[in-house]
């Protein structure tokens, strides 16, 4: 009988040993697994020629069964934010409405802004260092053109009225009175000569380069400029300027600076993916609240995104999502403090979502756009047609990382 109970008791302690040994292999399969996933997704970032930087790099929890997209640690204070947009309009239609009558305009060209955000505590600061609308390189070319024709056209007309000038000169011995009266003609048809081609000229110009409404083009006004806001931790507030011009851009910003802040990921967004992991080919459907994932408060619609990959941009980790679909906002705040109204279809795109912090990175659309405006000067702007959308931001912590915090 004790030879029985000490051979069970010997049994036991051998089960006990087995099983933390057991668990001790566990952990570590587990922990080669993960640096393994870590090192296969720095190794495809460096394979694509672009580096992950190391700090936020360090803060990426994922393994073989997916990454998560974390919400979970603490946002940074100090902050540097720089957002490159880009909207280029092909063939697009333009309708300004007045009160003087209604301008109606087909063009191409591109819409950019570039805005630099600092934030450092309760203090954001927003500079607009570029700002204006470009017109497509092709209708440069074409109007080069006509001025260059209309300029050769000239030279033969003053070529000609040289010509007249001496053949006058030599009249003048013959016939006298005649002299006059062919001199007096010349003139007038030398001159009606210029006119045509100075009007030629001006006419080509005119039918290379559509007219693009000042709405387009006031904005280079705040190219340079540069206003801050302060925070009590309720809502933010703009800063006094003795500046006119400033105290305005501000002043429009003011009710929409969270919004615009969160965008362009200064602020961190309110919502963001859920806890579990996502692997490439997964698919997340936006909807309803969930909307403001990528959009702000209030939209409607349906979107759907599907992860391709992990890779950097501007070496932030990122997870790329494909994403289609359709959504309507109202009363979207640009970087000029303009409010627009957006009803927009996706046909084809591509977001890059952090994988640290709720904070898109860059977005590349294909869209149908249809927008509309109420300008603050009385006029009303709608524009309608095909628009590729470029937006990357440079998103950079002036503090140290925070700590990497244990998964959930």
């Amino acid at each position: 009988m004790r030879l029985q109970r000490l051979m069970c008791v010997v049994a036991l302690g051998l089960t006990t040993v087995s099983c933390d040994k057991i668990r001790d292999l566990v952990g570590k399969a587990k922990q080669a697994m993960e640096a393994k996933a870590a090192a296969k997704a720095a190794k495809a970032a460096k394979a694509g020629g672009v580096q992950p930087d190391a700090l936020l790099q360090a803060l990426v929890n994922q393994t073989p069964e997916g990454a998560l997209f974390r919400k979970d640690l603490p946002f940074p204070e100090q902050l540097q934010v720089k957002e490159e947009r880009r909207l280029t309009f092909d063939a697009a239609r333009i309708v300004v409405k007045s009160a003087i009558g209604n301008q109606v305009a087909a063009f191409s060209g591109t819409r950019f802004f570039t805005t630099r955000y600092q934030r450092t505590g309760a203090q954001l600061d927003l500079t607009m260092e570029s700002a204006g609308f470009t017109k497509p390189e092709v209708d440069k070319v074409e109007a080069e053109k006509a001025a260059k024709a209309a300029k050769m056209d000239k030279t033969k007309v003053d070529k000609v009225d040289k010509v007249d000038k001496v053949d006058k000169v030599d009249k003048v011995d013959k016939v006298d009175k005649v002299d006059k009266v062919d001199k007096v003609d010349k003139t007038k048809s030398a001159k009606s000569k210029l006119e045509q081609a100075k009007a030629d000229q001006e006419a080509a110009a005119a039918s290379a380069a559509p007219a693009v409404p000042d709405e387009l083009t006031a904005i280079k006004e705040l190219s340079g400029c540069k206003c801050s806001f302060v925070t009590d931790g309720k809502g933010w507030k703009a800063v006094h300027s003795n500046d006119f011009k400033l105290a305005v851009w501000s002043r429009n910003l003011e009710p929409h600076l969270a919004a615009l802040g969160r965008a362009a990921g200064v602020l961190p967004r309110t919502y963001w993916l859920g806890q579990h992991r996502l692997k490439p080919g997964d698919s997340v459907p936006l909807s309803g609240e969930s909307l403001e994932l990528l959009l702000g408060a209030g939209a409607s619609g349906s979107l759907v995104l599907t992860l391709e990959a992990f890779e950097a941009s501007g070496g932030h980790p990122c997870g790329v999502f494909s994403v289609t679909g359709n959504y309507r906002q109202a009363a979207v705040a640009g970087p000029d403090g303009e409010l627009i109204d957006e009803d927009i279809s996706i046909s084809s795109g591509k977001v890059w979502l952090s994988l640290v912090y709720p904070v898109v990175i860059r977005q590349q659309l294909e869209t149908i756009q249809t927008l509309s405006t109420g300008m603050r000067s009385g006029h009303s702007t709608l524009i309608q047609g095909s628009v590729t959308v470029a937006i990357s931001r440079t998103w950079k912590p002036s503090a140290a990382a925070a700590p990497k915090l244990p998964a959930k």
